[in-house]
């Protein structure tokens, strides 16, 4: 009789613990639907600013000054997918991480 319980136990232990690894898995599912739907989007955005930036390099040839200001805003859209960037990735190697491991 004492043993059978104990196994019991054990099962039930075991249920619990394949239901959270599934609900991990499942969020794990989520963020990474949720990456890919962003970097879509990002790469909507970017093709939009691509020729956005076509008119205003025509616009930079005949007012002066304009340039500086786009290399300073070029320069800080590259600083800023390069961060955007690295945040995917860690949070890719996170989530890897913690349904892996």
């Amino acid at each position: 009789g004492g043993s059978s319980g104990g196994r019991d136990e054990g099962m039930e232990h075991l249920l619990r613990e394949r239901s959270a690894i599934g609900n991990s898995l499942r969020a794990a599912d989520d963020v990474l639907g949720q990456a890919a739907e962003v970097q879509s989007e990002l790469r909507t955005q970017g093709s939009s600013l691509r020729g956005a930036q076509g008119t205003m390099l025509a616009i930079a040839a005949n007012v002066p000054g304009v340039n500086q200001l786009i290399d300073k805003i070029r320069k800080k859209r590259n600083k800023d997918d390069i961060i955007l960037s690295g945040v995917i990735a860690f949070c890719i190697l996170f989530t890897l991480w913690y349904v892996l491991g």
